[in-house]
């Protein structure tokens, strides 16, 4: 789970460092590979059958990796790592998805940019970090974190805009359903986390994300 989190702050230092690319436009997208990276806020939900708990704002990372089709299609992989406050405990998610986007019709009288519509589906594994508290169903008191895995599925609509200098930058707002499928109990063996037990969830649990992005054009 480290290295997604060590990509993506690198991933946005190269965005903040590298040159705009110079064939690429908002409305006019070049063929080939382009990078878009930024950070924002996010604001969750987790949802079972018995409960319902609401995660707040927290802060997000993304990275885009686009392979542009042509001026209106590409298709994207992409990396939103996402952190929230659940109750004492520390929710990290880390949404690893594969999509397209396409460029849309502007509908809005004010000049908000070139939008784009996206949509996306992945594997979305996930962290409870308990912080030394207890969850009721775990016995076992060494349990310091939870893992979670199952898929993701959600939309995008943003705008890509051009500033004074040239700089190709963007504003986002995503939508996302995460289904956590399977449960792992892990406890800490020094610096090696050790599975202590694993199982199906049935429960019906949810997270539902909106997601608010700003970032640029790394290249």
């Amino acid at each position: 789970m480290k290295k997604w989190i060590l990509l993506c702050i690198s991933s946005l230092f190269v965005a903040v460092t590298a040159p705009a690319a110079e064939q690429f436009e908002p409305d006019r997208w070049s063929k080939g590979l382009h990078l878009l990276a930024g950070g924002g806020v996010n604001s969750s939900v987790y949802s079972a059958s018995e409960e319902r708990i609401d995660g707040g704002l927290g802060l997000n990372i993304k990275t885009d990796l686009l392979y542009v089709l042509d001026s209106n299609w590409a298709l994207e992989w992409s990396a939103n790592v996402k952190f929230n406050q659940v109750r004492s405990y520390l929710l990290w998610d880390t949404l690893l998805t594969i999509g397209v986007r396409r460029q849309v019709p502007s509908i809005s009288p004010w000049d908000l940019g070139a939008p784009y519509a996206r949509f996306f589906i992945g594997r979305a594994p996930t962290v409870l970090f308990l912080n030394g508290g207890q969850v009721d169903q775990i016995s076992d008191p060494n349990v310091s974190r939870l893992h979670f895995d199952g898929p993701v599925a959600g939309i995008g609509w943003g705008a890509l805009k051009k500033n004074s200098k040239g700089q190709i930058w963007f504003t986002e707002l995503s939508f996302s359903v995460q289904a956590l499928e399977q449960e792992e109990s892990v406890r800490m063996d020094g610096d090696v986390p050790v599975v202590v037990s694993s199982m199906k969830m049935d429960d019906n649990s949810n997270i539902y994300s909106f997601t608010w992005t700003i970032g640029i054009l790394a290249f």
